[in-house]
């Protein structure tokens, strides 16, 4: 793998940062080392660092960079999680992406990533994160969740998932819809791709059916933010849980929450 590529590094910017959500991952273990991306050394020290289940854009060193800078050292490390996919979750960001959340699903099998992270760095991804607004942290029970790292992994897994849901794309039945850029090595579930995700939305939530008129509605909501909340509450009242999950909320966790709004 060359770490020089500069599709691990560069940050999309305007539609792009929508368009090519969750952006490129690296399939092997790596280490963003204060800007740099490296292959990550065999002897690393995961002590005291918190290992954080990514399934979307947190995969990406661009995503990693634009969230910490240059002036950070963060380890990234493969899983292979069982029993789990990566659907749309029932949210929009501010720049315009249906981002992602967990659903599990008997029977499929991802390359995912942990991100190990230290203390101060688990604050910043909780802002990014909207945690207790958009998104949940959770804790995983690992006896229930089905993983192969390469790395040892001592204590629990945490990760994020939606306050809200899954996107329903089912009309007279629930039905959710996996990222399509998020390859899986077994999916039950029907992929799909971002444009897709968003033409659903904007047609399920506003009757947009024109490639125009959903450019505009994408545009609309980047850059006005009461529109944007207004068509947040649309699509938390439609999203749908899971009738069981092998997750618990970690709760009294507060944040301004100004990055993912």
């Amino acid at each position: 793998m060359n770490f020089l590529d500069e599709r691990w590094t560069e940050i999309p910017q305007g539609l792009d940062r929508a368009n090519l959500y969750p952006y490129e991952a690296p399939r092997i273990n790596f280490i963003i080392n204060k800007g740099k991306i490296q292959k990550l050394p065999n002897e690393f020290k995961f002590d005291k660092r918190i290992p954080i289940l990514a399934i979307g854009s947190n995969r990406s060193p661009s995503q990693l960079l634009r969230k910490f800078g240059k002036l950070e050292i963060i380890p990234v490390t493969n899983i292979i999680v069982k029993n789990f996919d990566v659907t749309y979750a029932s949210l929009i960001s501010y720049y315009g992406a249906v981002p992602a959340t967990l659903w599990p699903v008997k029977g499929s099998k991802l390359q995912l990533s942990i991100i190990w992270l230290n203390d101060s760095q688990l604050k910043v991804m909780h802002e990014t994160e909207a945690v207790g607004k958009a998104y949940e942290f959770v804790k995983f029970d690992n006896e229930v969740i089905n993983f192969k790292s390469s790395f040892i992994i001592k204590g629990n897994i945490f990760g994020y998932v939606s306050k809200f849901g899954a996107l329903n794309f089912g009309s007279k039945v629930f039905e959710v819809r996996a990222l399509s850029a998020i390859k899986a090595k077994k999916r039950m579930l029907k992929s799909i791709n971002q444009q897709k995700a968003l033409k659903f939305l904007s047609s399920k939530i506003l009757n947009i059916s024109s490639k125009k008129n959903i450019f505009d509605f994408r545009n609309k909501v980047i850059s006005d933010k009461n529109y944007r909340f207004e068509t947040i509450k649309k699509l938390n009242k439609i999203g749908i849980q899971p009738a069981a999950t092998p997750w618990k909320i970690v709760r009294n966790i507060k944040t301004k929450s100004i990055k993912f709004y």
